[in-house]
């Protein structure tokens, strides 16, 4: 590490300045259990007695008018990108931010093709036939099309306007052996990067493009949330009504337009329960703290439509207890290793499934299962598996080749050793008695409270998928045999895993260029919608093998919304 590098000490008192640990999901938790009687009954009255839909009354007693060319909401991975490129453009930029500080930065940004790593070109039509698929056919293709093709700009943008703070875009490329796994991944460091990892400096580009951004004269009103957009007779966005602390509503006319980047609505258990209540009910932790659908919500009061589907990003590593309920309160752990195609069964001891999903559809299959959670099983050579697992993106718990990947765990942003997952994720959960630990599958399934027959059927599921790896091939649910694994070796551990919801991921219908559509498919004059409030990419399923896309578009897009607003190519 070089002097321009900083501490770990520095990097964490940083994320804890901007009240971002947790949503990093370092602390946040909760944990399944069985299903309550009545649950799906209270989610239905809630969605039938929803009031989030309903225009409010104009709000009228405004304390103070403020002018500005443009005007965002929200200053996040989008928000900050839309100010940045608006105010070099010679525009006068307001930010509203209904938080303390900004946003917390994503680790990856997904961009294509760009002059800053030229010997890494993927084929476009390639993967938007693989997105197709793994969005069940109604993504929006030329969504995709447009970030695959102006993605590159925008991390060159970046790079060029974040290089006077310090700022290093290194470019991930490794892919596992005989998969897809498109080389698109950039994983931004203040300082100097040190392929082999940690990299301290990680979670840092935000934090830069706030001092680009208030350097040019911007302005960002923190702890003022927007409440309503304005629009004149034509229908057109001329501004926005917020809430100021110290003045009460304020009006901030905006000239060329707004633009709505406000995360999404996964922090609002009323929409959760009305649009995705099933995904949502199994979910042990969640990461979501500001995103109430503010921004969705007032696009849809002046017009906009809410594309069909109803998606959350859930991760496959919400931890359980012992005493862990699907209660809504949250009180989960979040574990990395979940992520591993390490065996899982179910409540009766059965495999299910093959292990080797993304993270959603991982989740997904398991809340099919008895007590809508599953038991993740792995044994005494975890380490030598983990390596041979070579997963990728924020899965990763093993390094890379020198240089191909972030190369540092993405909780903590320390090495990714077995010294840092013994001692970061399994210690601590195996003291708690969340992980179990016995020295025979007997009372490993003792441990994880099967009766005899459960147990019988365990071990009858143990000894069956050791026999598949013997073989080298899954002819049960086809998992590739390097993701393969045999519990054979004791100790023998057991964790119970169920979802960690992370954010919403279908949003408002929007043109290529972010304007919301209206009914009869006219964009709405003045308005913007990017980010996580933004559809068309994800109406179900987020594809975690395209390693930071949704930063990639969210980016991409809010870039084109500023540009688009202000008439500049």
């Amino acid at each position: 590490m070089g002097e321009r590098s900083i501490s770990r000490r520095g990097f964490l008192a940083g994320i804890t300045a901007t009240g971002a640990l947790a949503a990093a999901g370092a602390l946040a938790g909760c944990a399944p259990g069985e299903a309550k009687k009545g649950d799906n009954a209270d989610a239905a009255t809630s969605a039938k007695s929803s009031t989030w839909r309903d225009k409010p009354e104009p709000i009228t007693d405004i304390a103070e008018t403020l002018e500005a060319d443009i005007v965002v909401i929200g200053a996040g991975n989008g928000g900050l990108v839309a100010a940045t490129t608006a105010i070099q453009s010679g525009a006068k930029v307001i930010v509203l931010e209904k938080g303390v500080d900004i946003a917390f930065a994503r680790e990856a940004i997904g961009a294509l093709n760009s002059k800053l790593a030229p010997e890494h070109m993927e084929d476009v039509p390639t993967l938007l036939n693989h997105a197709n698929l793994t969005q069940s056919g109604d993504a929006n293709m030329l969504m995709y099309k447009t970030w695959a093709e102006k993605s590159g700009e925008m991390i060159e943008w970046m790079a060029e306007t974040l290089a006077p703070k310090d700022m290093t875009f290194p470019f991930e490329w490794h892919c596992p052996e005989g998969t897809y796994y498109p080389a698109m991944c950039y994983n931004p460091i203040k300082g100097e990067y040190n392929p082999d990892g940690p990299n301290y400096g990680a979670y840092q580009h935000l934090q830069a493009m706030r001092e680009v951004f208030m350097e040019a004269g911007g302005e960002i009103l923190f702890t003022t949330p927007a409440n309503q957009l304005i629009q004149d007779e034509s229908g057109k966005v001329t501004g926005v009504i917020a809430t100021s602390d110290e003045k009460g509503f304020i009006q901030i006319n905006a000239k060329k337009g707004v633009i709505i980047c406000t995360g999404g609505y996964a922090a609002n258990p009323e929409m959760v329960n009305d649009l995705c209540p099933v995904p949502a009910k199994y979910c042990v932790l969640n990461s979501s703290i500001n995103e109430t659908g503010d921004g969705i919500r007032m696009a849809l009061w002046a017009g906009a439509q809410l594309e069909s589907g109803g998606g959350l990003m859930v991760w496959n590593r919400g931890l359980m207890n012992d005493d862990t309920e699907f209660d809504g309160t949250y009180q989960g752990a979040i574990f990395s290793p979940g992520s591993q195609p390490f065996l899982h069964v179910n409540a009766k001891g059965e495999r299910f499934m093959n292990e080797d999903l993304c993270y959603p559809m991982s989740f997904s299959a398991a809340i099919n299962q008895p007590g809508h959670y599953s038991w993740q099983i792995w044994d005494s050579s975890y380490w030598e598996d983990i390596v041979k697992f070579d997963t990728c993106g924020c899965s990763r718990l093993a390094p890379a080749p020198s240089g191909t990947a972030f190369n540092a765990d993405v909780y903590n942003c320390e090495a990714l050793t077995k010294e840092n997952v013994d001692s970061f994720w399994f210690a601590p959960n195996i003291e708690s008695g969340a992980i179990k630990k016995s020295d025979s599958l007997d009372e490993l399934a003792k441990a994880m409270g099967f009766d005899a027959e459960e147990t019988a059927t365990f071990t009858t599921t143990v000894e069956r998928y050791n026999q598949l790896v013997a073989e080298g091939k899954d002819t049960d649910f086809g998992k590739e045999a390097f993701r393969m694994s045999a519990v054979d070796e004791p100790p023998f551990y057991a964790a119970r895993i169920a979802g960690a919801l992370l954010v919403s991921i279908h949003g408002v219908i929007t043109d290529t260029n972010s304007q919301p559509l209206q009914e009869d498919g006219t964009p709405i004059d003045g308005l913007y919608v990017c980010g996580n409030d933004q559809g068309g990419f994800y109406p179900h399923n987020y594809p975690s093998n395209f390693t930071g896309i949704n930063a990639g578009r969210v980016a991409t897009f809010a870039r084109i919304a500023a540009k688009h607003a202000l008439g500049v190519a």
